[in-house]
């Protein structure tokens, strides 16, 4: 039971690690205004500032929210038209189940943690085997990292491509970057700058893992650990 724990512990740290890092991606309203500003997306859709935090608004709130549609009223060229077309409404889904499964993997991974953590202060009894473990799993996390920031620089586009392709059954992802606004909204250079951002937050957080883990393989005993009295 105790060599699970810990296995579960070795690989879900980084699931931890990835949700809290996506969790603060997809609920930064500055960001999608920024990329919205370096993109020109005011000019390529027609949609005034206004418009575009409320956009920036619906989606934080979607991405948090229940199962449904996001689907909202705009004026793009003076004209009154939905936001997006059915093909991208439906794509959202698939999106807001995706991002919502790695968010309910943070609280899993969260209890496992928590769970570690007592089975080390009751059995244990020393700091050193979950430092180890801490490494190990900072290691998996920094791999991942240097893997995807090198196939970003070298090829983004493949990189993207192959991403939705193992991501999503359905080839609904490929829109038209000239009349579906979803691509209009979020093009592919907001989305290397979102996945950079993504890379740094989680080798940050990586980084402070080692340096627990680190400390950890110290000779400091846990609290209550020493010998018992009879």
């Amino acid at each position: 039971m105790r060599g699970l724990v810990s296995l579960a512990f070795v690989l879900l740290v980084p699931m931890l690690i990835i949700g809290t890092s996506l969790r603060g991606l997809i609920t930064d309203r500055d960001l999608m205004l920024r990329g919205f500003r370096d993109n020109q997306v005011a000019t390529t859709t027609g949609l005034d500032d206004p418009q575009l935090q409320r956009i920036a608004d619906v989606f934080v709130a979607y991405f948090q929210g229940p199962p449904g549609q996001i689907q909202m009223q705009v004026t793009a060229f003076g004209q009154s038209r939905p936001l997006f077309n059915a093909k991208e409404v439906t794509h959202m889904e698939d999106v807001q189940r995706l991002i919502q499964f790695f968010l309910q993997m943070q609280l899993v991974a969260a209890a496992v943690v928590v769970l570690r953590v007592v089975v080390a202060v009751a059995f244990d009894r020393a700091s050193a085997p979950i430092g180890r473990e801490l490494l190990w799993s900072a290691a998996l996390v920094v791999a991942l990292v240097v893997l995807v920031g090198v196939l970003s620089l070298m090829d983004f586009d493949a990189l993207w491509t192959r991403f939705h392709q193992l991501a999503f059954r359905n080839d609904l992802w490929q829109l038209d970057p000239s009349k579906d606004y979803l691509i209009m909204l979020f093009p592919e250079p907001f989305w290397f700058t979102a996945t950079l951002r993504m890379a740094t937050t989680v080798a940050l957080q990586a980084l402070a893992v080692a340096v627990v883990g680190i400390v950890l393989l110290l000779p400091i005993p846990l609290p209550f650990s020493g010998s018992r009295s009879t």
